[in-house]
């Protein structure tokens, strides 16, 4: 294990740490007698039966998903707070994402073996597409879904070559493979379809390289140098900004699709999971090292509050209606937060 260090809190810096454990609620939000006491933002903790790789929310807002390495996918009730079912999978299940109308999910797996493919109208495993004989992984698989619902992109990273495999959905079966010149980390679609954001990075990995892929050919239509090398991807709702978390570099690299340009913003230890409310207002960044959530205000490019969380914080998603984030551990547990008790977050 590296030694992890934490960064230096600047004095008149306006991040604000919300305190979360057992005196949480009695933490005063001004610090004096007689003021108002500001409640925990982690309003639930659900047991799970092993650490969860990654979570996705339904559009509906009423399920959560959660890869396990131990071959499956639990699915969580929102209401109710518990686990509903599990999903046995096989193979060790590690990024999920969902098709728009909520009826599917895709699930990597990280021995890049298979593809899992979710009913997630009745909790079930539709399919397990075989990937065929893949060598063994460099990099975490990445998954992600056209809006339109037609295609699954998966990216994998081995010691023998990097690609991208893409997915019929309509048939379960795979439409294409096609060579990257970057180990891939995280993959998105444009909001209109035409266009594939990969993240990743070359040889050593010492800085980073987002390629533009024409969606129809997967041919690279252009190229992004990063700073640092990053560990993750999310695509602003819209279509105009990405972010990538970069893991032991400490920092959020916001990403200016239209004129390519970078702003660095420093956070906490590891940075390894991230989200963007449905407004694309606040990136929601789990700092594995630090056990805190970095939120950042995507107008500023500044940290506008921080979230105490249980230890190990992994992946983040965000409820439907920005109310509610889901955060996984390397523990088995998944933390729900109410962002709207997180101070510096106004209106969420």
């Amino acid at each position: 294990m590296h030694e992890r260090q934490r960064a230096t809190m600047n004095a008149a810096a306006a991040t604000i740490l919300v305190v979360v454990g057992s005196s949480a609620c009695s933490v005063p939000s001004g610090g004096g007698p007689g003021q108002s006491v500001r409640a925990s933002p982690v309003v639930a903790t659900i047991a799970l039966s092993n650490y969860g790789t990654d979570v996705a929310v339904r559009p509906d807002g009423k399920r959560a998903y959660v890869p396990l390495q131990t071959g499956s996918v639990v699915a969580l009730d929102l209401t109710s707070r518990q686990v509903a079912s599990t999903i046995t999978t096989e193979g060790r299940p590690y990024a999920i994402a969902l098709a728009r109308d909520g009826a599917h999910g895709y699930v990597t797996d990280l021995t890049a073996q298979s593809l899992f493919v979710l009913d997630t109208t009745n909790d079930s495993l539709a399919k397990s597409i075989s990937l065929g004989a893949i060598a063994r992984p460099t990099r975490t698989p990445a998954v992600a879904v056209s809006p339109d619902g037609r295609w699954a992109y998966v990216t994998n990273a081995t010691v023998m070559d990097d690609h991208l495999l893409v997915i019929d959905t309509a048939t379960n079966t795979i439409a294409g493979l096609h060579s990257l010149d970057i180990h891939p980390v995280g993959i998105a679609a444009s909001p209109d379809g035409r266009r594939l954001y990969v993240a990743g990075c070359k040889l050593s990995c010492v800085d980073g390289t987002l390629l533009i892929l024409d969606a129809a050919s997967a041919n690279v239509v252009s190229r992004i140098p990063l700073p640092a090398a990053p560990v993750g991807f999310i695509l602003a709702p819209d279509g105009s900004r990405a972010y990538t978390p970069t893991g032991l570099a400490g920092t959020v690299q916001a990403i200016d699709l239209a004129s390519g340009t970078v702003a660095t913003i420093s956070v906490d230890a590891e940075p390894l999971g991230i989200a963007i409310d449905p407004r694309g207002i606040f990136v929601y960044v789990t700092c594995y090292g630090a056990s805190e959530i970095s939120v950042i205000d995507t107008r500023t490019n500044a940290v506008v509050a921080t979230i105490a969380v249980a230890n190990e914080p992994r992946a983040i998603a965000v409820s439907p209606d920005g109310r509610l984030a889901y955060v996984t551990h390397s523990s088995p547990i998944c933390s729900v937060i109410n962002l709207q008790r997180v101070a510096g977050v106004p209106g969420t």
